[in-house]
């Protein structure tokens, strides 16, 4: 993908995520003057959604935040993942902290992984022949079509898709390959960043 459609598509799809919590800050205000307690209480949810999902994106986008331990990767996902259903389960990851390149690429996977799940549910992370697998378990769950497209070799160019090719590029940046196997006993097949061959 072309890194000047990506860095568009990243930067649209970070202003939809925080579209929907700055909307409820927006009304919060309006209603200042009539409820302010009630007021007061949806405008700290907003802004506290707001924070959460932009230091993630910041995290998983931007410069990075130097390797990560399961604590470290758990308090950048509690509450901030694009699907507000969806929650992480990092109890399989090593102790060990993830060298920087691939915690970016972790996150992004998360990110990813609660996208396949539009009824809510988990996002399991774990670690998997020195590299990492992640599967989401929940009603309904299943990759978003732009991770297969991705995976294929198709070009996405979509604030909407962005989640794949970007993973892509930070898993290739961390020495990491993508592969979406079929695991015959589960219900989704996990996508695992693996170490690059050759």
């Amino acid at each position: 993908m072309d890194p000047l459609l990506l860095a568009q598509d990243v930067c649209a799809r970070i202003c939809h995520d925080l579209g929907g919590p700055l909307g409820a800050l927006s009304g919060a205000l309006d209603l200042a003057e009539q409820a302010p307690d009630e007021a007061l209480s949806v405008a700290r949810e907003g802004a506290e959604a707001m924070r959460r999902r932009l230091r993630l994106w910041r995290a998983a986008a931007g410069a990075g935040t130097g390797p990560l331990g399961r604590d470290g990767l758990a308090e950048l996902l509690d509450g901030a993942l694009p699907n507000g259903r969806a929650a992480a389960d990092l109890s399989g990851l090593p102790e060990a902290a993830l060298p920087a390149p691939l915690s970016q690429a972790v996150l992004a996977a998360a990110m990813l992984g609660s996208e396949a799940l539009p009824r809510g549910g988990t996002v399991h992370l774990a670690g998997q022949e020195g590299g990492v697998a992640v599967w989401p378990e929940g009603r309904n769950a299943a990759w978003p079509p732009g991770l297969i497209a991705v995976l294929a070799g198709d070009a996405l160019s979509s604030p909407r898709d962005v989640l794949a090719p970007l993973l892509r590029q930070l898993a290739s940046a961390a020495g990491m390959e993508l592969h979406l196997a079929m695991d015959g006993g589960a219900a989704i097949a996990p996508l695992t960043l693996l170490p690059a061959r050759g």
